[in-house]
């Protein structure tokens, strides 16, 4: 004897979209296909497909079950954790830039009272270096700074 089907109404597809919303939250279970779906709801395959947003749901349903969407608490709690410990070595690595940076900052302050010391400006050397392939290498710049290198004196001034 052949399965006798009747038709759905709008409360009958609201129903099913909340239950498809449930499944893919695996509220009801971690398996899902249109013969639960027939079997759970009186409703031909065919009838159920042929709403949109039946078959909308019932598509989203599925990719989430499939681990496409919605995440599991554990994965949850996981991708958190992953997340603070990036969150937590991010602030290590900015608080030692922020201490380089410090350091830098001291440096030029030390190189600016040196050059003032020998009676040049600082805006007397702040140029750029002529284009002529003849800027120095790293070596030859910390030799060159490395008399600059001194603390700087106190102040004769209170």
């Amino acid at each position: 004897m052949a399965k006798r089907f009747r038709r759905m109404t709008e409360s009958d597809i609201k129903t099913i979209i909340a239950d498809l919303d449930r499944w893919a939250l695996e509220q009801l279970g971690a398996k899902l296909t249109w013969a639960i779906l027939e079997e759970r709801f009186g409703f031909s395959r065919q009838s159920l497909q042929a709403k949109s947003e039946v078959k909308a749901a019932y598509d989203y349903a599925k990719q989430s079950l499939s681990g496409g969407l919605v995440k599991t608490k554990e994965q949850a709690t996981k991708e958190n954790e992953k997340l603070i410990s990036e969150l937590e070595r991010l602030k290590l690595e900015l608080e030692d830039y922020k201490r380089k940076e410090l350091l830098w900052m001291q440096r030029w302050q030390q190189i600016a009272f040196h050059i003032r010391q020998k009676g040049i400006q600082v805006q007397a050397v702040d140029k750029p270096i002529p284009d002529k392939g003849e800027k120095p290498t790293e070596r030859e710049t910390a030799t060159i700074l490395r008399p600059f290198d001194k603390e700087i004196p106190p102040s004769g001034r209170v």
